[in-house]
């Protein structure tokens, strides 16, 4: 992360925002003066020696801080983390993607682990099982007041977790799953420095070991790197998380769709807390190993849920979750989205992660409709019965509505059924009977009364069974359409099966780079200003008089433009003299457009953005002290604030919500943008 002025002025906000004022003035002097050690550290802040090991021992545990100790000078040097800082702004995000996929409980496991920083197994089971007692007992009580004398009775009773719940398994189960995911991490040692102080040491050993204390020569110096980049590679193996043993794999239906790719499940009963329940395997983790959110896996996951949001946009919703389940088998493949130089070496990385059209369709859920959403038919092989009779009982239910008696004809629309969401066929059959395409809209059909339906009629058919060439067929047709679009979702490759498929993402990411500036520079600089800066962007530099004739401009118009784009800092320009003499009139004008430069002022000023909107939020909460006050007590809590509010304070407090809920989501929209241009 950049250490720019609004950069640093994010960070901090966010850590103040999140653990409060005195760790966000430790935190700010080691953004602004770099490495410190405690006494130059407790100078700048002015603070007391216990107030600021306070601070930092709270920093150390969110990793918010690295700290090395320097053997040489028995002193110990504490050094800001902006990234762990900057991730604060995503937590809700990633905590929202993790509920979605593993259900409550895995949300609540990585919302502690971002507000505790790292935590053992041992805590998060006892905190599991805290909660599972309090949901249980929560349960009974409310079930005891409303079937008790109208809501009077007290009836005691102890407290016990669900009979069919095994919390201690169940939260082994939930971290086991989320380690082999990769969303979370075993910590060790080496995370509580920072890279470059790690790539010292190893240097340094290194250079002790095998040459001496100094290299000679280029060609010393080639192997030390590359010895260097071996054992960097080595301590993030070293750091990975290593299942022991094999996990049995569940039969049945699965909550994701995903054969065997997931342990979870609902019971017929609820689990607990309405949550998916995870079996318990026997899998039992080491109660003292210490774990925590491992944020470029977590960075990977963002980027995928964006890229399938692409193509639902692009393409179509069915499209999209084939692509998304195309891109969650090469998640686990994928350790992060940008390489370090430091450590990867481009030249020895292994091909790109791959995946079968087999696998997209065995990994992809029996709830989606693999038949929709492929483009359409001709219009000569279209079937217009349908359309029709559709319009034919249309006419006659709306007869009978006002002549106050059913129709006659109802009795004789019994070889039609309403599929679905409203959508009439004949005979009961479904759209995958008809390859998905030719059916009728739902705006042009209503659905028809019938004299008597039962429950069992009133329930959506079932889809037909489809035979597995038949789907894969459909999958490979999703698959072509991602290939085949502007965006280039996917590239083709190898020749396994129906062929093997890859994601360039450099490519895609460029493309959403590219969306971005246009929407930008289109809502700053107009029309003209757009069109200038494709133009340069493809073309490269061009000369002052060749643009007006290029992009149809007149000359005065294009010469304002450019200036006003310039003065942003959007375009530049560069002085070509043909001869010693420099004159204007012997000087090429060459404008261009340069990607980075643009990408860096707008990341600057998406900082600054974000920086005052949690400035705007301070000063809104601080003109409603009083009522936050009073919702933040102990003994209220629990209260519904309707009780204990006047009018007054209930129309302040719904106003703050709707303010902070406002702000909040700006600042989600423009991390969208930071993400897209910094992290993808």
């Amino acid at each position: 992360m950049s250490q720019s002025k609004h950069a640093v002025e994010l960070c901090a906000l966010l850590v103040d925002e999140t653990y409060g004022e005195l760790t966000s003035r430790i935190f700010t002097i080691l953004l602004r003066r770099g490495r410190l050690p405690i006494p130059l550290l407790s100078k700048h802040t002015r603070l007391s020696s216990h107030k600021l090991r306070h601070g930092l021992a709270v920093l150390v545990q969110e990793n918010l801080v690295y700290h090395n100790f320097d053997k040489d000078t028995n002193t110990t040097h504490y050094e800001a983390n902006p990234e762990a800082a900057y991730m604060l702004v995503r937590s809700g995000k990633i905590v929202e993607i993790v509920r979605s996929r593993y259900g409550d409980l895995a949300a609540g496991v990585m919302a502690n682990l971002f507000l505790s920083g790292h935590s053992s197994v041992k805590e998060l089971v006892s905190q599991h099982i805290t909660k599972v007692t309090e949901t249980e007992a929560k349960r009974k009580r409310e079930e005891c007041l409303t079937n008790g004398n109208n809501g009077q009775s007290k009836v005691h009773f102890p407290i016990q977790p669900a009979a069919h719940a095994n919390p201690t398994g169940q939260i082994h189960g939930i971290l086991t799953e989320l380690l082999d995911r990769g969303l979370i991490q075993p910590l060790v040692g080496d995370m509580f420095r920072s890279p470059t102080d790690t790539f010292n040491q190893v240097e340094k050993e290194i250079l002790q070991r095998d040459y001496g204390g100094s290299t000679k020569g280029t060609k010393q110096k080639d192997e030390l790197k590359d010895k260097i980049r071996q054992r960097l590679q080595d301590l993030r193996f070293e750091r990975e998380w290593k299942p022991k043993g094999k996990k049995r794999v569940l039969n049945g239906n699965h909550a994701n769709g995903v054969n065997g790719a997931s342990k979870r499940r609902r019971l017929s009963n609820g689990a607990v807390n309405g949550d998916y329940y995870f079996e318990d395997d026997g899998t039992r983790l080491d109660l003292n190993m210490l774990v925590r959110i491992n944020y470029e896996k977590c960075t990977v996951v963002l980027r995928n849920n964006r890229l399938a949001a692409l193509a639902e946009s692009r393409i179509s919703s069915t499209t999209a979750q084939v692509y998304e389940a195309g891109l969650q088998l090469i998640e686990s493949k994928t350790p992060r989205c940008r390489l370090d130089p430091k450590v990867d070496d481009v030249k020895d990385l292994p091909d790109r992660a791959t995946f079968s059209t087999m696998e997209v369709t065995a990994a992809l859920s029996k709830a989606v409709r693999t038949g929709t959403g492929i483009g359409t038919v001709s219009s000569d092989e279209i079937d217009t019965r349908k359309l029709e009779m559709s319009q034919k009982l249309r006419k006659r239910n709306d007869e009978a509505e006002v002549e106050g008696e059913a129709s006659e004809d109802d009795e004789k629309v019994d070889d039609v059924a309403i599929y679905g969401n409203g959508r009439l066929l004949e005979n009961g059959q479904g759209p995958q009977d008809h390859g998905g395409d030719n059916f009728i809209d739902d705006d042009d059909v209503r659905p028809t009364k019938r004299a008597k339906v039962t429950f069992e009629e009133k329930l959506p058919k079932p889809e037909p069974a489809e035979s597995r060439e038949n789907r894969m067929l459909q999958v490979k047709n999703h698959l072509l359409l991602l290939a085949g679009d502007d965006c280039r979702f996917l590239r083709k490759c190898g020749s396994r099966g129906l062929g093997e498929w890859t994601v360039d993402f450099e490519g895609v990411t460029q493309y959403l780079q590219e969306v971005e500036l246009d929407m930008i520079v289109l809502e700053r600089f107009g029309k003209v200003g757009h069109r200038l800066t494709r133009m340069m962007r493809k073309l490269g530099k061009l000369d002052e008089k060749q643009l007006p004739n290029l992009a149809l401009v007149k000359q005065k118009d294009v010469r304002t433009k450019l200036a006003e784009m310039q003065m942003a800092g959007v375009v530049d320009i560069q002085e070509v003299p043909r001869d010693s003499g420099r004159t204007t009139a012997r000087t090429i004008f060459l404008w261009y457009f340069d990607v980075e430069r643009v990408s860096t002022i707008l990341l600057d000023s998406l900082y600054k953005n974000m920086s005052r909107c949690f400035q705007r939020l301070d000063i809104e909460r601080r003109r409603v002290q009083d009522v936050l006050t009073l919702t933040q007590r102990t003994d209220l809590l629990d209260e519904d604030p309707e009780k204990y509010m006047v009018p007054e304070q209930l129309n302040m407090l719904h106003e703050i919500e709707d303010k902070e809920e406002s702000l909040l989501g700006h600042i989600g929209k423009l991390d969208e943008l930071v993400a897209i241009f910094r992290d993808y």
